[in-house]
């Protein structure tokens, strides 16, 4: 099970919990207690929270003709069905099989098993169903996962199930100190919705697969990026946005902090190719200027060989010349990046707005 660990994160032994339902969601008896109980006030918040704006972005990447925490907590619901904990462990004692499961006859995506960088990271939830989708339509065999006392087998990546990582609970990643505070659920919640879009997509772009951020991207090297406009980073920031714009209760330092880190999200969409093309033109720009005063502070010390030193130093002002006007027509291109389908493949149900209200309902009753 390397190449399924691959996709997911290092995990720890731990204290089990008893599982809870709550939403639609089944929260397995790994998860710990408080977090459970955040993770449910995150989702009443959801629910309840009146729509009085709608962000015309979320609602074009989300496909939601109608914004309000009902279809919100429906769009989750058909993406998000099980939720374990950090120390639930991808061993073969929590892995089952099927065999002569026919899976769709579409590519798979590529370099899916690649994690660069993410030992170095903190992951803060990561969706396992999708990996465990991909890696057995690779296999051609169906794989599945033991959560307490049933199997679930992952027969689209609309399987559903994400896994808490250490980050979704950190303080140094909480917008406030309150942890049950509207800021902070909004924050989760869009960690959720990040991970949701995960369980979309067919084909080349099933789960919608971080890419490698480039060359010159502040997250280098790294499976942060993503190369379309309605990817999980993207529509995990537009839900937040959409949610931000509707909080009675953030002050303006969570609004500001919010909004930081919903631009860093959007900034995860690039071309590589561009970026790439952009960041060696940079850096041959600023080589060439060290080279510019480098032959200044020669002509200075050399008076009686100014006219050779100049000549060197116009060659490099001539290139900088021609780098600078490439950069300036390379800035203007906009990335030619466009929306990528969502409708998932695979065997899946979709689940009705009208059994989803009854099925939140339900949970706020107990």
């Amino acid at each position: 099970m390397k190449k399924l660990a691959a996709l997911t994160i290092a995990l720890t032994m731990s204290t089990a919990y008893a599982a809870e339902h709550f939403a639609g969601i089944e929260f397995h008896s790994s998860v710990p207690k408080e977090q459970i109980d955040a993770l449910k006030v995150d989702l009443t918040y959801l629910y309840r929270t009146p729509t009085t704006k709608t962000y015309p972005t979320f609602s074009s990447m989300s496909g939601l003709t109608a914004v309000n925490g009902a279809s919100m907590h429906n769009w989750l619901l058909n993406r998000v069905k099980y939720i374990v904990g950090e120390t639930y462990e991808l061993t073969d004692e929590n892995i089952v099989t099927k065999r002569f499961h026919s899976f769709p006859k579409t590519p798979l995506p590529p370099g899916f098993e690649s994690a660069a960088g993410s030992e170095e990271v903190t992951t803060v939830m990561s969706n396992i169903g999708a990996a465990v989708y991909i890696i057995g339509k690779k296999e051609n065999m169906l794989f599945g996962l033991k959560l307490d006392n049933s199997n679930v087998y992952a027969k689209s990546p609309r399987a559903g199930i994400l896994q808490v990582g250490r980050g979704l609970f950190l303080e140094k990643f909480a917008i406030n100190k309150e942890l049950l505070s509207n800021a902070n659920s909004i924050s989760r919640l869009g960690t959720l919705f990040h991970e949701a879009r995960h369980s979309d997509g067919s084909g080349t772009h099933t789960g919608f697969v971080h890419a490698t951020c480039p060359e010159g991207h502040g997250y280098a090297g790294y499976a942060a990026c993503e190369k379309a406009n309605n990817g999980p980073y993207s529509l995990g920031a537009a839900s937040e946005i959409q949610m931000l714009e509707n909080c009675t209760t953030c002050s303006t330092k969570d609004k500001s902090v919010l909004s930081v880190r919903a631009a860093d999200s959007m900034a995860r969409v690039v071309d590589a190719d561009l970026a790439t093309q952009i960041h060696r033109l940079k850096k041959a720009i600023a080589t060439a200027d060290e080279l510019i005063k480098a032959y200044e502070d020669l002509a200075t010390k050399y008076p009686d060989k100014v006219h050779l030193i100049e000549a060197e130093m116009n060659k490099v002002k001539n290139k900088r010349t021609e780098f600078q006007a490439r950069l300036t027509i390379l800035e203007k291109v906009k990335p030619s990046i466009s929306p990528l389908d969502p409708k998932p493949e695979g065997d899946y149900k979709e689940i009705s707005l009208k059994d989803s209200v009854k099925t939140m309902e339900r949970s706020l009753k107990k």
